[in-house]
């Protein structure tokens, strides 16, 4: 309980602080950029619904450990990333967000594979079918949002692929590193059923399987 309270206060804090930042992200947008990323920027707050619109549809209890993950994630890969445009001014940040995608689309994979699962019990042998799920899913978003990216250059041409500079190149190494980051969750199942550790990507799931699925 005093470990939800505390998650549930960082949580909180973290979400005015996200706040501030879209709304120095828009002005900046507005005086230094194009109207394609002032329209991108206007729309980096709502990202802060996302968790609350998961537990609702899903008829979850919130998990703020894992709000706080998804949370910073958005905060990174569109508020720094698209608002602030880090993309074209911090070297290698594409990737790493691309990278960290990985880890964060194969945690949710691994919560999609308990929340379908028949008993919702953790098995010896969910180990091999939640690994499985979650670098499959984190696969697949992947592949999505390079699909994404792809049809809206023809719609604003603004070659978010940078096709005209590096070719597939660039596609490629966000899928590449999006791999790298799901096989690091594969790495935290293997650990946890294999060596019964539960390292930091883990210890999101269990707090997740907590508060929702535990009998």
């Amino acid at each position: 309980m005093e470990k939800t309270k505390r998650y549930q206060t960082i949580n909180r804090g973290f979400s005015v602080f996200y706040l501030l930042t879209c709304a120095a992200g828009i002005v900046d947008s507005f005086l230094n950029a194009t109207p394609y990323y002032m329209g991108l920027s206007l729309l980096s707050p709502f990202f802060l619904l996302i968790p609350p619109l998961f537990w609702k549809v899903f008829r979850l209890k919130p998990s703020h450990l894992l709000s706080v993950c998804i949370n910073g994630f958005s905060f990174l890969a569109y508020t720094v990333g698209i608002a602030f445009r880090g993309y074209g001014r911090i070297p290698f940040y594409d990737k790493a967000v691309h990278c960290l995608s990985g880890v964060v689309f194969g945690l949710l994979g691994i919560i999609f594979f308990y929340l379908i699962k028949s008993d919702r019990r953790i098995q010896p042998r969910d180990g091999i079918f939640s690994g499985y799920f979650a670098v499959s899913f984190a696969a697949t978003i992947g592949v999505i949002w390079e699909i994404w990216e792809y049809c809206m250059n023809f719609i604003f041409h603004s070659d978010p692929q940078h096709a005209l500079t590096t070719g597939v190149n660039d596609t490629m190494l966000d899928l590449i590193v999006c791999l790298v980051g799901s096989l690091l969750v594969l790495f935290s199942i293997w650990r946890y059923f294999s060596k019964g550790k539960a390292g930091p990507i883990l210890c999101i799931f269990l707090d997740f399987y907590t508060q929702n699925l535990k009998k």
